[in-house]
């Protein structure tokens, strides 16, 4: 049998796995202060809910192309219709329980999905002859509540260190750049519409958006020109408002939005942004850079996060432990800091 081990600290920022189950110890989000109440903000059309509305083939295409990078289908003796044969010690997993993990493992392709369930039952066996093999714990304690056997079991066996201040402040040294609040910014735009896979007409609307652009920047007043234009053949709901977007902040928009959206400097974009929904001429009325937070500011929050990293650390090296004393059969086991139990 192979055993994976897993660094947290290479890893800080993973995605997990099981999003409907919880873990040993849930991963700390640090809060960060915001520039504005959330309660000021404008949404722009374009928004991140967006991305699961496929126009097209890409959605299946991306699929396909995740299922062949998938890193999991070699590691478990399976087939796309079969869930596997997976023993401990001489004991099976059963079918029917993998079928039911699976719903706490959503995952890009099946053959994930089944990986970290049968994974996640695997882990679970494992602890459970842990409890019956200690004396203070057994299989008493196991038959009257599982789940709190498993905790006293970890308790007793993982122990995780406590950062001192000096390991605190050079976490935060070393990544100064985390620790600042979002760039925030006020604009106006014009959206002309058009659907992603209507070439012909996109190449219309291009060329009336910088026709548009140059209309704007010849007006002795381009704000009223734009709020003018933007009542008239916006297709975003902020047209009612001329344009106005309101105070917007990273993440609010699609990517392809917002990426070029935080480049531009105060006044009328001299191109227009091209997303899926069309064209937008756009004026920043007003930019804001990110604020720098003091290590007073977040230290409590960083000493949390690397306890936390300190206990997975630990936590994935005892299962690591009991994975190699263990007679396991037809899965190598990839121990990671996520989703390595779910209790």
């Amino acid at each position: 049998m192979t055993v994976s081990t897993y660094n947290p600290a290479d890893h800080v920022n993973c995605d997990t796995h099981a999003a409907n189950s919880s873990t040993v110890a849930d991963n700390m989000a640090m809060d960060t202060a915001k520039m504005q109440n959330t309660d000021d903000i404008v949404h722009l059309m374009p928004t991140l809910t967006d991305l699961k509305k496929p126009h097209s083939d890409q959605e299946f295409i991306e699929k396909a192309m995740a299922e062949e990078r998938s890193n999991h289908k070699n590691l478990i003796a399976s087939s796309r219709d079969e869930l596997p044969s997976v023993l401990v010690n001489g004991v099976m997993i059963e079918r029917t329980d993998i079928a039911q993990e699976m719903q706490y493992h959503p995952a890009e392709t099946k053959e994930d999905a089944v990986f970290l369930a049968t994974q996640a039952l695997v882990v679970r066996e494992l602890l459970r002859l842990a409890v019956l093999s200690d004396s203070s714990i057994g299989e008493s304690a196991w038959e009257a509540d599982e789940e709190k056997a498993i905790s006293s079991l970890i308790d007793k066996n993982v122990k995780a260190t406590i950062p001192n201040s000096a390991t605190c402040e050079r976490y935060y040294d070393q990544n100064i750049s985390d620790f600042k609040t979002d760039p925030i910014m006020t604009a106006r735009h014009i959206l002309l519409a058009c659907l992603p896979e209507d070439g012909d007409e996109r190449l219309k609307l291009k060329k009336t958006a910088y026709d548009m652009i140059e209309q704007i920047k010849a007006d002795s007043n381009s704000t009223a020109a734009l709020i003018e234009l933007a009542r008239q053949h916006s297709a975003c709901p902020s047209k009612e408002q001329g344009g106005d977007l309101g105070i917007i902040s990273k993440g609010q928009t699609v990517p392809e939005f917002e990426s070029v959206l935080f480049q531009l400097e105060t006044g009328i974009a001299p191109s227009p942004i091209e997303s899926r929904y069309g064209f937008h001429i756009v004026e920043v009325l007003n930019k804001q850079p990110g604020i720098q937070m003091s290590y007073e500011q977040v230290g409590a929050a960083i000493a949390n996060k690397l306890s936390q990293l300190a206990f997975h650390q630990s936590l994935c090296d005892y299962l690591f432990t009991l994975a190699d004393e263990a007679q396991i059969e037809g899965i190598e086991m990839v121990l990671a800091q996520e989703n390595v139990y779910r209790g």
